[in-house]
């Protein structure tokens, strides 16, 4: 079992982006707490609307799935749907062919 990377982008009016940004904040403050979350940081391409690319790296798949699928998670996506201007992409990536 090998790390992976989990990529979501996402597209946000200028308008937005400072309140997607608190959210975002909160998603990984509760990502710290769980189990097999290693690290991520955020990207940023501009204009209006603004692209937001978030890499997280956690020890596994299941880890993953474990956070994607947890109440608090779950509660604060919705929150983050409101204010995304189509629906976010993920897209996992592994360090090793083998996990897949």
């Amino acid at each position: 079992m090998a790390m992976i990377k989990v990529l979501q982008e996402r597209l946000v009016a200028g308008k937005d982006y400072h309140r997607l940004m608190g959210l975002l904040l909160d998603l990984r403050e509760g990502a710290l707490r769980q189990p097999g979350y290693v690290m991520s940081e955020t990207l940023f391409k501009g204009g209006d609307p603004i692209t937001v690319l978030v890499i997280a790296t956690w020890f596994s798949r299941e880890h993953w799935k474990a956070w994607e699928n947890s109440e608090p998670r779950m509660t604060l996506n919705d929150m983050v749907l409101s204010l995304v201007l189509e629906e976010p992409t993920t897209s996992i990536y592994s360090m090793t062919l083998e996990d897949y």
